[in-house]
């Protein structure tokens, strides 16, 4: 078996800008090891096309984590991250996560 990437779940803060008001910047969440695969048009049901049509990404983190929402996006190993779309706890029993994830860029530095 592949070894899976080291990743990160990002979710927004609020930072004060020093003049009274705020700027949303991203913080880390949450790092844990998962596995990013592209998505190929055959590989989704027609009951998740509403919810995830847009999504370019596949995220499976075998090992469950709580918290994670689709309001996050993920960083990954070569600083490429992704928006989540929609985050699945498959059958409601905290064995593992799906993400379904759209690309978003590559951060500099």
């Amino acid at each position: 078996m592949y070894a899976p990437q080291k990743l990160k779940a990002q979710s927004k803060a609020q930072v004060e800008d020093g003049i009274g008001g705020f700027n949303e910047s991203w913080r880390d969440y949450k790092s844990f090891d998962g596995y990013i695969d592209l998505l190929q048009g055959s590989d989704l049901t027609n009951a998740q096309n509403a919810f995830i049509e847009e999504s370019t990404h596949v995220l499976i983190i075998p090992q469950y984590q709580a918290g994670i929402t689709d309001d996050m996006r993920i960083l990954d190993e070569s600083n490429r991250w992704y928006e989540i779309t929609y985050a699945d706890d498959p059958v409601n029993i905290q064995h593992h996560n799906e993400l379904y994830l759209k690309f978003g860029g590559v951060l500099d530095g």
